[in-house]
């Protein structure tokens, strides 16, 4: 809720509607605000520290620096560790949804997934980092699916200074300076142009190299945004994967999944993607 309303306040004919119960929301949003804030002062003033045996998410924060050498405001401190633990946590199940579905609907990838995770993680072993990354094909699922399910179909820039797209010669794009722009990556994904079978779910599009461990080239390198990209991409973006593979791994070791009949899955687009009925399965035990 706070992201939502977080972007709906950032385009000001939005942030001035009567949405109902919008005065319930700008206050959890300032509380939530509020909140980090406070923990940001406490940390550096040494009133708390990380509860965990190294340095937290916060102590990272406040200790790091852009390429510049320059530390993170308060208010980038705050921003940052609401997408880390608001947007994160949304975002992650929603992804983890659609694995489900794509899963329980194919077969084979299931198939696949299920044998590369018990080939390196035999008898339910608790897996590591080295473990993980030996998870080529579940990598690749969970690649795919965020090309076809990005829990994240919009995303926006701010455009400080006037700027031209296109070459010479082509059809070109001026944007104006203080311009909002938004980004659809639902559609970008499908565009035939830089996929082939833009619809067909297809993992092996993403599997390494077996001898330079590298993933296969991109028709174009702003073709894939997941995580959206550049300097403001994503802060979660590893943690995200990394999640989502162990999450995947500990899942196929321990449970059967069947999908149930007669649903309709539709994707119900908005700051984030889900299916917008909800997607319902039988989970068992699995011998």
């Amino acid at each position: 809720m706070y992201r939502t309303m977080h972007r709906a306040n950032l385009i000001p004919f939005l942030a001035r509607l009567p949405f109902w119960r919008k005065h319930i929301t700008d206050r959890a949003t300032r509380m939530v605000s509020a909140f980090v804030d406070q923990s940001i002062i406490d940390r550096r003033q040494g009133k708390s520290v990380s509860s965990c045996s190294g340095a937290d998410l916060l102590d990272l924060l406040l200790y790091a620096i852009d390429d510049e050498g320059r530390p993170f405001t308060d208010e980038g401190i705050r921003e940052q560790t609401l997408t880390f633990v608001l947007a994160g946590h949304e975002t992650t199940g929603n992804l983890m949804t659609w694995i489900m579905y794509v899963l329980m609907t194919h077969e084979h990838v299931l198939r696949a997934c299920r044998n590369e995770i018990d080939q390196v993680l035999p008898d339910r072993l608790e897996s590591t980092y080295d473990h993980l990354s030996r998870l080529c094909v579940c990598e690749a699922v969970i690649f795919e699916t965020l090309r076809l399910y990005p829990p994240a179909p919009l995303f926006t820039r701010y455009c400080v200074e006037p700027h031209t797209i296109g070459s010479t010669g082509q059809k070109r794009l001026y944007i104006p300076a203080h311009t909002t722009i938004w980004f659809n990556t639902y559609t970008l994904h499908r565009r035939a142009e830089f996929w082939s079978r833009p619809q067909e779910f297809d993992y092996t599009r993403w599997l390494r190299d077996p001898c330079t461990g590298l993933k296969p080239k991109l028709a174009h390198p702003f073709c894939y945004l997941p995580f959206s990209a550049g300097p403001r991409n994503c802060i979660g973006q590893h943690f995200a994967l990394l999640e989502a593979k162990v999450i995947l791994s500990m899942f196929l070791q321990r449970c059967d999944i069947q999908i149930e009949p007669g649903q309709k899955i539709t994707p119900d687009i908005w700051i984030t993607m889900h299916p917008k009925y909800g997607l319902f399965a039988g989970v068992n035990r699995r011998l």
